[in-house]
């Protein structure tokens, strides 16, 4: 999560979705005052590399962290300043989102999990499908914008212009990799489509 009062902008960052990356673009671009939450020691290397604001500014009440919801971030720096800046997230398709989280796991030595396993897991599908919950409250969308994961050259764009700033992200420039379906097998997507339906519905997102 990044809350700039140099640029008046809140980012909050949803899991798998570029998050990082993006976060990374955004820190170079932060003032002294702003608050910049902590990510991982390898991504903080790579945020200094890139001449990014490392973490700054993050012992607040309540205490800021990487995946910090609408609701935390109002109570931190009040409701008047959130409805003055401009506050964005970004979300993905939910199959897509499962499937990366997969991946990322399955680079670890020690994970054994099937791709069918880890759908059935439920604390983890439940993690990654609080992504919704962190720019709503009460049920409803309380950012400006929501940007689709599909479409990051043109919301990295879009986000450029509106703060006056450019916005350098290299995992725009990524190949997309293996197709997530590759995964999939005998009743995977009914799990995802049911934990994930409100956000398959409203974003239009399909299988």
């Amino acid at each position: 999560m990044i809350a700039s009062h140099r640029h008046r902008f809140v980012f909050v960052k949803t899991r798998k979705t570029a998050g990082t990356s993006l976060e990374i673009a955004l820190s170079r671009h932060c003032g002294p005052d702003d608050v910049v939450t902590r990510i991982s020691p390898q991504d903080e290397v790579l945020r200094a590399a890139a001449g990014g604001v490392g973490p700054q500014n993050d012992d607040t009440d309540p205490r800021s962290y990487a995946h910090m919801g609408a609701r935390r971030v109002i109570e931190m720096i009040g409701r008047e300043t959130w409805d003055a800046y401009f506050t964005f997230a970004v979300e993905r398709n939910p199959f897509d989102v499962v499937a990366s989280s997969y991946r990322y796991s399955a680079r670890k030595a020690t994970f054994t999990k099937s791709f069918a396993e880890f759908v059935r897991t439920p604390r983890r599908i439940k993690r990654l499908a609080l992504n919704q919950q962190l720019y709503r409250l009460g049920g409803q969308v309380v950012v400006d914008e929501v940007y689709r994961y599909e479409d990051l050259p043109a919301a990295v764009a879009d986000i450029s212009a509106r703060l006056g700033i450019e916005l350098d992200v290299p995992h725009v420039k990524q190949g997309s990799g293996p197709h997530y379906r590759e995964l999939y097998g005998p009743g995977d997507a009914e799990i995802v489509a049911e934990r994930f339906a409100r956000t398959i519905r409203e974003f239009g997102y399909a299988f």
